[in-house]
């Protein structure tokens, strides 16, 4: 092309390498325009377009500066915002749903698996307590993949029991590869129906009625429980030695049938004064003696207390 009267106009003029139009003295040497041409379509293919037609094929050094009104991230794949971080979007699950044993929840944006090392919370849905006076199989499964089990913190595995979470609370749960472990307290004070059964010892009898329940409820912080126990009764005829109750989580193995005592706030019927003491049977049973230092019946047809404070290793 050359310049001719305002406009451009073609050139036939072509010698020695060199084009462009001879009467105005105006040439380019074809190899240099060739390299000029690459040159410059490089330039090009090395910019990223504002308007996101194109990507990058390497790292990006943006020299220590910030990006800046950047979206909040929806996909795994996406840069996140630092409010999004701070504010634990991507590990909250909102409500769980399911049952006490089996769980669901949702992330968002969904996982496709887990991984060792994930991290999430999630209140507890209504109903959904942990459940089971022995230790009993809860699971989680997040956006629809496998349930996987839910253990204890301790490294031990060991399962829930009733108390471990309650409806409401707030459960944080971390993978380590095969389990979640809880990583958090998620308890609270439960009621508690007492049940008892036979007496043994001397003259065994029933419990005819118990008149008033004025405290009975528990919590659980890891695998130690501690139970507030107030309870009024009346025997039959014929009173009896030594009280069964049902404990609302079974004692560890460390303290079933081990004759580990646990001193009663207050026992007292219509009798003398006694020096009442709890301890473990088996798992599943804690005895009331009247008087822990020698066997002393409680009295037949009267009003009968147990008070205390039992704090116990469960199951």
């Amino acid at each position: 092309m050359a310049w001719s009267g305002g406009t451009y106009r073609k050139s036939n003029y072509s010698t020695n390498g060199w084009t462009g139009d001879a009467s105005l003295g105006i040439g380019i040497e074809a190899g240099r325009h060739d390299t000029q041409d690459d040159d410059f379509m490089n330039g090009i293919n090395s910019c990223l377009n504002k308007d996101g037609s194109n990507a990058a094929t390497g790292n990006l050094n943006i020299g220590s500066n910030r990006l800046t009104n950047v979206a909040a991230g929806t996909a795994r794949t996406d840069a996140a915002q630092v409010g999004q971080v701070q504010d634990g979007s991507y590990i909250w699950l909102g409500t769980t749903a399911g049952t006490a044993t089996a769980q669901t929840a949702t992330a968002t944006p969904a996982i496709t698996a887990y991984t060792a090392g994930q991290k999430f919370q999630m209140l507890v849905g209504a109903g959904l307590s942990s459940t089971g006076s022995v230790p009993t199989g809860h699971t989680i499964a997040i956006n629809g993949l496998a349930a996987k089990q839910i253990v204890s913190a301790d490294g031990l595995n060991s399962s829930p029991t009733a108390g471990t979470w309650v409806a409401g609370a707030l459960l944080e749960l971390v993978y380590d590869g095969t389990y979640f472990r809880i990583t958090n307290s998620a308890a609270g004070w439960q009621d508690y129906t007492v049940t008892t059964s036979n007496f043994t010892g001397v003259a065994p009898n029933v419990i005819s009625s118990i008149t008033t329940v004025e405290v009975s409820r528990y919590i659980k912080i890891g695998k130690i429980i501690t139970w507030e126990l107030g309870i009024q009764f009346n025997l039959g005829t014929g009173g009896g030695q030594l009280l069964n109750i049902v404990p609302p989580v079974n004692a560890g193995a460390s303290i079933s049938a081990t004759n580990c005592f646990f001193i009663g706030t207050y026992f007292a019927d219509a009798g003398a004064g006694t020096l009442g003491a709890f301890y473990f049977t088996s798992a599943g049973n804690m005895r009331c003696s009247r008087n822990l230092l020698t066997a002393q019946n409680w009295v037949a047809a009267t009003l009968c207390y147990v008070r205390g404070v039992i704090t116990y290793e469960a199951a």
